[in-house]
């Protein structure tokens, strides 16, 4: 009866170890992978980039240079009245210096004098200069300067959506991790429990064992049955979660988790704080924030300046280059703009309400940093308590399986009982899924102190 007992369960070891053949491991960094590349919102991140992308070239497009020409005729009762004709290249500059090259071909009976110019037509090339407001900042170069700090918002807001996204994921990964361990350690308990209760039974045949002992026995194993078939729940259920996280040909139910836990590669503390500090997306976002408002602030003390512009152009008709050494003081037009409000209660009123902007914006900040700072400390010494109380796990599992051994070993010599073997096994089963939970629980707390940090935007760049 042994023998045939021990066949059997060789039998079932082997099929066991052909189906694990079958499936393929995957490790928490092929599982980040997949999601970086696979998930609609890890995608969706890649379009916040784009937009960054697009809102700079934007705000590039206010230095394009712009062709112009305009042309205007009126014929009435057979007469030509005028026939007016502008064209010309406007070239805006970073200096705020506009550049202008044109040429311009008028005729008419009642051509307004102003327009008149030479049959040929006429050249011109000129400049606008700002003395006054726009000479030092002007709404071109600040709006360039805004864009880049939105291009900076919306790249912190990716950031944000992969931090949070990679964060989630390791949840349910580790939830994976930990429902497959506590399938594996159901099924070697299992196995071994039913391979004592058929030792037990053969004995109750053969007259050596009290029949009570088989009874004991069998409910162990059944109660066993059906911790493993909640545990195989468990793991479906975990496996199903683990879809909504891979978008590619990998089929979860074909995988497990890797079968040996492993400590994973962390930092100090100091480093996690400093890395927060200089990059985590929320505090880039309130930084970019704060750019974005000392921008307007510079721009509300421009406007409160005195408008005053000066233009030059200079003139110099078709074929005529003799007269174009002089034309610098004889064929011009030129003039100047100049306006002021004499109260300044408006701009005066903008510049104080964007000082307390940038006030309120540098408080956030300041509170935003900590909060950060303290979410870093919270999660990372979890994480060292949970190291302490996992080597303290280890020790009790190894004290329990000594304690079972010998529990055996009385048993076997007629000193102990049924009863109290299969207490000291059930101990050392809940030692077991408890070190378990705790190997998944640090594995959780890994990514808590990643996420905290924003530390996973690192591993993201990293490619790791």
């Amino acid at each position: 009866m042994n023998k045939l007992l021990t066949i059997i369960l060789v039998i079932c070891a082997f099929e066991t170890l052909a189906q694990e053949q079958y499936l393929n491991q995957l490790s928490l960094n092929e599982f980040y992978e997949l999601v970086r590349t696979h998930h609609p919102i890890a995608k969706q991140a890649g379009l916040i980039l784009e937009r960054g992308e697009a809102v700079v070239s934007q705000a590039r497009g206010a230095f394009d240079p712009k062709l112009v020409s305009e042309f205007q005729t009126k014929q009435f009762q057979g007469k030509n009245y005028y026939d007016v004709w502008d064209s010309y290249v406007k070239i805006p500059t970073a200096l705020n210096v506009d550049l202008k090259a044109g040429y311009e071909r008028n005729r008419g009976q009642y051509l307004n004098p102003e327009h008149t110019v030479p049959s040929d037509g006429l050249y011109y090339a000129g400049i606008s200069v700002p003395i006054g407001q726009g000479l030092i900042h002007n709404s071109r170069n600040i709006d360039l300067k805004k864009s880049m700090a939105e291009q900076k918002n919306l790249a912190s807001q990716a950031n944000a959506v992969y931090n949070n996204l990679l964060l989630d994921a390791n949840y349910v990964y580790w939830n994976w991790f930990e429902a497959y361990q506590k399938m594996k350690v159901a099924e070697a308990s299992l196995a071994l429990i039913t391979e004592r209760f058929n030792g037990i039974r053969a004995g109750v045949f053969n007259g050596d064992k009290a029949s009570i002992d088989s009874v004991e026995s069998l409910i162990q194993v059944q109660s066993w049955k059906n911790e493993l078939n909640k545990s195989k729940l468990d793991f479906q259920n975990a496996g199903i979660q683990m879809e909504n996280f891979i978008w590619d040909s990998t089929q979860v139910h074909e995988s497990h988790p890797d079968t040996v836990w492993q400590k994973q590669d962390i930092l100090v503390v100091d480093e996690y704080i400093n890395y927060a500090i200089s990059n985590h997306p929320d505090l880039k976002a309130l930084q970019a924030n704060l750019m974005t408002l000392e921008l307007d602030k510079k721009m509300s003390a421009e406007n409160i300046k005195p408008v005053l512009n000066l233009n030059y152009n200079f003139l110099m008709a078709s074929g005529s280059s003799d007269e174009a050494m002089s034309g610098l003081s004889n064929n011009y037009k030129g003039g100047f703009e100049f306006s002021f409000p004499l109260l300044v209660r408006k701009e005066r009123a903008k510049l104080k309400q964007a000082k307390l902007k940038l006030e309120e914006g540098g408080l956030k900040l300041t509170n935003k940093s900590r909060v950060v700072t303290n979410k870093v400390f919270q999660s990372y010494g979890k994480l060292i308590v949970l190291l302490e109380m996992l080597e303290q796990q280890r020790l009790i599992v190894q004290n329990y399986k000594r304690l079972l051994e010998g529990e055996r070993v009385k048993f076997r010599n007629g000193e102990s009982s049924i009863f109290l073997v299969n207490s000291r096994e059930n101990k050392k089963i809940e030692a077991e899924m408890k070190l378990v939970n705790l190997e998944a629980e640090y594995g959780r707390a890994v990514g808590m102190v990643n996420w905290s940090s924003g530390y996973f935007v690192n591993q993201l760049q990293s490619g790791s």
